[in-house]
């Protein structure tokens, strides 16, 4: 039984970060759509969603089927609630990728605004959490997962400052709130996919460690400080 378990779970993660391949190139394609105003690459992130929601579905049919049939326990029981729970995740972040193109089909249209080297900031930022939320998976790194959790404040003020920026253009061009309100809409789906990434994190630490840490990761990132600390680490 035990083998069998362990050539499902091998399964549940390929197939996981098959998912997560295809979020990443959403996102990515996404974000080159709404910088550089390109309508091509927004078309193919909308029609690719479907691909996602499919390959969720099988996930969560594996993962159902294998909690039926194997009745698995502690770690392998651990390791597929939280495959279920990063599956939703993926699959909402691929749900907000294809936002960001709809609304970067709108922007493409209309005179550019000037923001592009603050958003690419803050897209940088959030492509890098998914990439290493995904890395921390593969690598069942709790420690890069807690980098990722940290990175999301640098997100949020990357989003405030946007947003402050978004409301004085407003002011002075009034004629162009429509557009502008377009591109907060966009920078606050990519502002989610952020806080997905963190979720992800939060599971991977699960799977990892075994403790729930969701609402938690303040005093967990003070607990992993103070053990650095006590073992002679930076």
């Amino acid at each position: 039984m035990s083998k069998l378990i362990e050539e499902d779970l091998d399964e549940i993660t390929k197939r996981i970060l098959h998912i997560g391949g295809l979020v990443e190139t959403a996102i990515d394609r996404a974000l080159v759509a709404l910088l550089d105003r390109d309508r091509a690459s927004a078309v193919s992130v909308v029609n690719g969603d479907s691909v996602v929601d499919n390959l969720e579905n099988e996930v969560e049919e594996k993962c159902l089927s294998v909690l039926s049939l194997r009745a698995p326990v502690a770690r392998d029981l651990r390791f597929i609630c939280g495959m279920m729970k990063i599956n939703s995740d993926l699959e909402r972040m691929g749900d907000l990728a294809v936002n960001i193109a709809e609304r970067a089909e709108v922007l493409a249209e209309v005179p550019p605004l000037p923001f592009r080297p603050d958003v690419s900031r803050m897209a940088a930022v959030v492509k890098r959490m998914v990439r290493e939320g995904l890395d921390a998976l593969v690598r069942r790194d709790a420690a890069l997962a807690l980098q990722v959790w940290k990175s999301d404040a640098e997100t949020n003020r990357l989003y405030r400052e946007l947003i402050g920026e978004s409301i004085q253009f407003m002011r002075s061009h009034p004629e162009r709130i429509g557009d502008v309100m377009h591109l907060v809409n966009a920078l606050r789906n990519l502002e989610r996919i952020a806080d997905h990434a963190t979720n992800i994190a939060e599971d991977v630490i699960f799977v990892v460690q075994g403790r729930i840490v969701r609402h938690h990761m303040v005093e967990f990132s003070e607990q992993q400080e103070a053990a650095q600390r006590a073992a002679g680490r930076p």
